[in-house]
């Protein structure tokens, strides 16, 4: 079975009270933007809206990816735990005719909501209250008895999938995508989890079983462990809701791990620091139990002393392994293959607009990675994200280069006598989604993951003095770029003709290109006029030339010309 797009989908929920099945969903009042349309949180295989039925609030997940023999898997999930009533995780029920989309029918899970905040978030407003970090510690503790007692596992314990409440006494799960019961060992793992959370192991193994979540547990448990010894290390490790302390990096090579090298520089860390790194050294089949790893039992045997060198003078040769796929804010072609989909956005800022809305007059943001009057990525900041944010995106933002996380929304197009536009965008709802990066770091990121040395990465006028000379008339065409990919930042060697432009010098030329080259023929304005419609969903616009109505001068030509 294929699923819906986000678009259908959406279409569909602004009819929930007809296209739904469930009586009781029918009846709800669907959570919109501040623009009327339905709100969608992506994870998984699955978009979440939520319908709020009288006193009871709903998460409705609608598949978008297939899953192997995704009814038998939920349905033997559901009634494990029914029998099992325990209180980590939601009542749910699976709905093999749950919505109908474009004439076809589709299945959803109706799940209770759940209390609280999500880990991330919550460890965003806590990460330096030690009371609480203790109390979320022990409910970790005892929730992973619980797991190991019962035989199941949830498969992507993560900051996005444990609510937290009760000031860090009460933990839930949400998301049983990707859930392990005895009834369903023969089907296999449905998805790898999140990479920061998981054993390097985790994708290349594939395990399904009960100790599916064992690795998961051991880093949230020294982690918090090692906040509460040094409240610092947040800040120091660079922490934010989708990484705490520890990325996937940091996983896949203990030794040379900066984070691994201070907490063994801390005496009351080192033991723990030893052992992690041991566990993630080991095949992922010998990961203890939590409380084996507390107890210093079970830990995997090593041949070799651990030894960290992880300083700043010595930095990890490993590339950047994402989360999520990471794209480029200036290529717009590569966002719009990922609607839908939660990706992380890496990128340039361009220009910070502050506007309100015509009518309510609520505050919003716009943060546009080219000009508006073009086809850009941005990312939108609508009032019910401007009463969350503790940080909010102005002006001295320009230039300055973020990471983005989020679900990509699908473009918006208007033409109009004057100007035409269309933009992607991903909404920021949660602190912790925008993080401000160096350039030297977004370079790494867009380069991605593999081993192996790499200079220095090329200063800014580097990079554009070899994009001046290879924009010279008698360049020549450049050569075909390998669909495999390729080491990044090797050092050039003279050569008789300017050598192709690396990834991220191509990607740096594209931004320079929207960023300081002015419309032919116009002045543009800081924003689109007030008061013209936003968001309504379309279709893709088409990616041939002739659907960008906007004026070209001769270096977005050449431009177009070198980078197709």
């Amino acid at each position: 079975m294929s699923y819906p797009s986000l678009e259908q989908y959406n279409n569909a929920f602004q009819r929930h009270a007809t296209l739904l099945a469930d009586a009781e969903l029918k009846g709800g009042t669907l959570s919109t933007t501040s623009f009327g349309l339905p709100l969608a949180i992506s994870g998984g295989f699955a978009l979440t809206y939520t319908i709020t039925a009288g006193p009871k609030k709903y998460a409705v997940r609608c598949f978008h990816r297939k899953s192997n023999e995704l009814e038998r898997r939920y349905q033997s999930i559901s009634k494990r735990l029914a029998a099992l009533r325990s209180p980590y995780f939601l009542d749910f029920q699976f709905q093999p005719q749950g919505i109908r989309v474009d004439g076809g029918i589709y299945p959803i899970v109706k799940m209770a909501w759940a209390k609280g905040e999500t880990l991330g978030e919550f460890l965003e407003d806590n990460c330096s209250n030690a009371v609480a970090l203790g109390k979320l510690s022990d409910a970790l503790v005892a929730m992973a008895a619980m797991l190991e007692k019962e035989r199941i596992a949830h498969g992507d314990l993560q900051t996005g999938n444990l609510m937290v409440s009760g000031g860090g006494s009460s933990v839930q799960l949400i998301d049983y995508d990707g859930m392990y019961v005895d009834e369903i060992k023969d089907l296999g793992s449905a998805e790898a989890g999140h990479l920061n959370f998981q054993h390097p192991q985790r994708k290349s193994a594939n395990p399904f079983g009960p100790t599916l979540d064992r690795f998961s547990l051991i880093s949230l448990y020294v982690a918090l462990k090692a906040l509460r010894a040094d409240q610092s290390l947040w800040r120091t490790t660079n922490s934010e809701v989708d990484a705490i302390l520890f990325r996937a990096n940091d996983f896949a090579d203990p030794r040379s791990s900066p984070v691994f090298a201070l907490l063994a520089a801390n005496s009351a860390l080192a033991a723990d620091a030893k052992n992690f790194a041991v566990v993630c050294m080991a095949s992922i089949a010998n990961a203890p139990s939590l409380a084996d790893f507390i107890a210093g039992r079970s830990i995997p045997q090593t041949t070799s002393a651990i030894a960290f060198n992880g300083t700043a003078a010595n930095a990890p040769k490993l590339g950047y392994i994402g989360a999520y796929d990471v794209l480029s804010g200036s290529d717009y072609e590569q966002c719009l293959k990922h609607v839908g989909d939660k990706v992380e956005v890496i990128g340039r800022i361009v220009e910070v607009n502050l506007a309100r809305i015509k009518g309510s007059n609520k505050p919003y943001i716009f943060v546009n990675f080219g000009n508006w009057r073009g086809q850009i990525f941005k990312a939108a900041i609508w009032p019910e994200g401007m009463v969350v944010l503790k940080n909010r995106p102005d002006k001295s933002w320009e230039g300055k280069w973020v990471s983005i996380t989020g679900m990509m929304d699908p473009p918006y197009s208007k033409t109009t006598s004057r100007f035409s536009y269309t933009h992607l965008s991903i909404n920021i709802t949660a602190n912790g989604q925008m993080t401000l990066i160096s350039e030297a770091e977004a370079q790494r990121r867009l380069a991605g993951p593999g081993v192996g040395s790499r200079v220095p990465i090329a200063s800014n006028q580097d990079a554009l003095a070899r994009i001046k000379d290879q924009a010279m008339p008698t360049r020549a065409a450049p050569a075909p770029r390998p669909s495999a990919p390729v080491p990044r930042y090797a050092a050039p060697t003279p050569r008789p003709t300017s050598p192709p432009l690396t990834p991220n010098e191509a990607i740096l030329a594209k931004i320079r290109a929207t960023a300081l080259q002015p419309m032919a023929g116009h002045q543009a304005p800081s924003a689109p006029p007030a008061g013209q419609p936003r968001y309504t969903q379309r279709p893709p616009m088409p990616s041939s030339p002739g659907s960008h109505q906007q004026h070209e001068g001769f270096l977005s030509k050449l431009f177009k010309f070198l980078f197709k």
